[in-house]
């Protein structure tokens, strides 16, 4: 059995933030390995740099390896844990280093997986909060868009938990909340938020299954021709 193609000292990387990836005004970053093992990968800072403000937020990394005869892109599930500003370097010299804890193994990318969906009411896929059912506007594996009630007050950077019902299965979903978009106070009757969700999820078999849920909605909809 061939191994997966690993990272290594001087392997380029491309990094996105995995609530963002394949959305509009993404941040698509670039750093460089210093080195890896299984549990941590430690990269060049950024290009354009990040700051401590961005630690704890969940990221995809990405690097070109050949597969055969082809080059293919592989990446993983990783989340940005430390910033160092004093990394040792072998040739002695100090350099700002980030640490990234790997969630899993490299897998060949399919970007598909990432898109944001906006499933039908009544399908298999639907959210909790409180035990109330949100109005889902789209939904990813990196996060979730939701409408609800202007009588809860939702705050970035607030931890959040949800139950996520895929068919017959239950997930306990932890977020925070990245974005709370409230209606304009002179807009007559308008009595819902926008809220906008980065997932915490290290639950492969959950992510699995929304992965799954969202391909098949995904081809319903091409199959309707309302995507």
């Amino acid at each position: 059995m061939k191994q997966k193609p690993e990272p290594k000292p001087g392997t380029p990387l491309d990094i996105v933030f995995e609530s963002e990836l394949n959305q509009p005004g993404a941040h698509y970053l670039k750093a460089t390995v210093y080195d890896c093992d299984d549990s941590i990968l430690i990269t060049s800072q950024t290009s354009p740099a990040l700051s401590r403000h961005f630690l704890n937020r969940k990221v995809v990394v990405t690097f070109l390896a050949r597969k055969g005869s082809r080059t293919v892109r592989f990446g993983f599930a990783g989340l940005l844990y430390e910033l160092v500003h004093d990394y040792a370097m072998s040739s002695h010299k100090e350099a700002e280093a980030l640490l990234i804890k790997r969630l899993h193994r490299p897998e060949p990318m399919d970007f598909r997986m990432y898109f944001r969906i906006t499933p039908p009411y009544e399908g298999d896929l639907s959210l909790f909060q409180d035990e109330k059912k949100v109005g889902l506007m789209d939904i990813s594996l990196g996060g979730v868009k939701f409408i609800y009630p202007l009588n809860h007050a939702f705050l970035p950077g607030q931890a959040v938990k949800f139950k996520l019902l895929i068919g017959d299965e239950v997930f306990d979903v932890d977020g925070i909340v990245r974005q709370v978009r409230r209606p304009d106070t002179a807009a007559s009757g308008a009595r819902m938020q926008h809220v906008s969700v980065e997932f915490r999820h290290y639950d492969k078999k959950m992510e699995a299954s929304l992965g799954r849920a969202i391909m098949a909605i995904e081809r319903s909809l091409l199959t309707k021709g309302t995507m």
